[in-house]
């Protein structure tokens, strides 16, 4: 009865163990981690005054990521200054993933005429592996074919060889992505204000990017074994999710560039004076009387 589950909140609301209980049994919902929730309009309020397609002053480098589905393909290209401060400069679906390799080859304008690509793209071959494997060969100047690892990984990323034998793909390099890691880091960032390491959009930033980029949220799963665990999952099991995983790839890409040390470069640690060895009373009369030669 209504009775019964009012009964039930006032008893575990204010333990959160309990709670979540309350949450998952009682209300049949799923258990959201707060502390990483996002929302459309929290995109809508990390829009900069950069235009579509400008790239940021500060930009260091450009980055892609590329989610490839059955019928059609969501780029995303990023830049990335120091510290993780980054900003969407474009996004898109295309029907053919070659059309994406036309758009990742353009140049993209800073305001002072400075002109940058993409320098890594990572691209999604868990759907059309055989077709991401091929499109990668042909543009391996720039691209790295990726996929979302089974299982948690001990770092962010690792650096697999593919062994296909017969095709292209032989000897070529395949990026494993612990996404659930990069999805922490992006709902973090997101949530910060704009500025120094904080994860933007370029200005009108339209609806269909915000709401997939926020389409999932983390929460709290029991396993059988009685075990909890967190875990990204879709909000709404008809939500589209595919510019969020675009941009996962292609904040895996700019790990790899090394983002996240780029502020390391242009630090110098302080130079050591070497402390003055210190001398015997005997060794510092024959310094003080200039007696070297006295043997």
């Amino acid at each position: 009865t209504w009775q019964d589950v009012a009964e039930a909140f006032l008893k575990s609301y204010k333990d959160p163990e309990e709670f979540q209980n309350f949450v998952n049994s009682w209300l049949a919902e799923a258990w959201e981690d707060t502390k990483l929730k996002t929302s459309k309009d929290l995109v809508k309020d990390r829009q900069t005054e950069y235009e579509e397609y400008e790239v940021p002053d500060w930009a260091i480098e450009l980055t892609g990521g590329i989610d490839v589905q059955e019928t059609s393909v969501y780029w995303v290209i990023r830049a990335w200054g120091e510290h993780w401060t980054s900003q969407c400069i474009a996004r898109g679906q295309e029907i053919d993933l070659w059309k994406a390799d036309e758009i990742m080859n353009l140049n993209y304008e800073k305001r002072d005429g400075t002109k940058l690509s993409p320098s890594l793209v990572l691209v999604d071959s868990g759907d059309q592996t055989d077709m991401v494997y091929n499109f990668c060969a042909d543009t391996s100047d720039y691209t790295l074919p990726s996929k979302g690892a089974s299982k948690k990984l001990d770092s962010d990323y690792r650096i697999s060889i593919i062994n296909k034998p017969g095709t292209r793909a032989t000897g070529m390099s395949l990026v494993l992505v612990d996404t659930e890691k990069y999805k922490d880091r992006i709902a973090a960032r997101m949530r910060r204000e704009n500025g120094n390491g904080s994860w933007m959009v370029f200005s009108g930033i339209d609806d269909d990017y915000a709401e997939q980029v926020t389409s999932e949220h983390k929460i709290n799963e029991r396993q059988g074994n009685g075990r909890k665990i967190q875990k990204w999952v879709k909000k709404n099991s008809h939500g589209d999710n595919h510019y969020l995983d675009a941009e996962v790839y292609a904040m895996a890409a700019a790990d790899i560039r090394g983002a996240r040390t780029w502020h390391l470069d242009k630090y110098e640690p302080p130079k050591m004076e070497r402390p003055e060895q210190q001398r015997s009373p005997e060794e510092q009369w024959i310094q003080e009387n200039e007696l070297e030669g006295w043997i």
